[in-house]
């Protein structure tokens, strides 16, 4: 299913067999370019947004991290540019294999490995869109804030619908300081791949929850 959240950002949710999570892939059309954030299961995740893109503007994909369910529908179209936070492609190359035996029967339609072209390590703009390293559930994790309509992507950085607070964390620490730089960009609506769109007081009992683990 995929519905307007703002004006011009489209969210595709689909609802895989056999696992007990969702999952969203975003759309952004802006004025220079079709803004796709993850590329879900397979090229279905990409096909399904043909009718909202503006096919007279290049695409660019903007990859939150190298887990599978965000990676595998990149051939579904030719991106004029593919961006991703270090160490991205080195993370993809060691999981793809891997995550394609365990997970092959989610797939929608065909999947491929595509690495990224441009890596960031530190803030990046893309026109609107700041783009922020945001460690914590991955090394390689990415958000994206687009003030002008107050969202803030944060991929799994939120924990899967009804699975707590926190999600599967590999460095508690610089997840802490990735809720923090959350917090300290006051966006109205905070999405994320696997939950339903969260405010800034959610992010506000995250930061509680993390704080009052590392005191005791």
């Amino acid at each position: 299913m995929i519905k307007e959240i703002a004006p011009h950002v489209y969210e595709r949710r689909v609802y895989p067999e056999g696992v007990n999570w969702f999952l969203n892939t975003f759309l952004i059309r802006l004025d220079q370019a079709n803004i796709f954030i993850d590329s879900g299961l397979g090229t279905q995740a990409i096909e399904d947004f043909e009718n909202f893109r503006d096919s007279t503007k290049p695409n660019i994909l903007i990859y939150t991290h190298h887990h599978f369910d965000h990676v595998w529908g990149t051939i579904a179209l030719d991106f004029a540019k593919i961006i991703a936070c270090e160490p991205f492609n080195r993370l993809l190359q060691e999981d793809y294999e891997l995550s394609y035996a365990y997970f092959k029967e989610l797939k929608e339609g065909d999947v491929g490995c595509v690495y990224a072209d441009t890596l960031i390590e530190y803030r990046t703009q893309i026109g609107p869109l700041t783009l922020y390293p945001a460690p914590g559930h991955t090394q390689d994790g990415l958000m994206i804030h687009y003030p002008s309509a107050d969202l803030l992507f944060m991929a799994d950085n939120l924990p899967d619908q009804g699975k707590g607070l926190i999600p599967e964390l590999q460095d508690h620490e610089a997840y802490l300081k990735t809720i923090q730089l959350a917090l300290s960009l006051h966006a109205k609506t905070i999405l994320g791949s696997h939950h339903e769109p969260v405010s800034e007081s959610h992010l506000e009992s995250i930061l509680k929850s993390l704080t009052y683990k590392k005191i005791v």
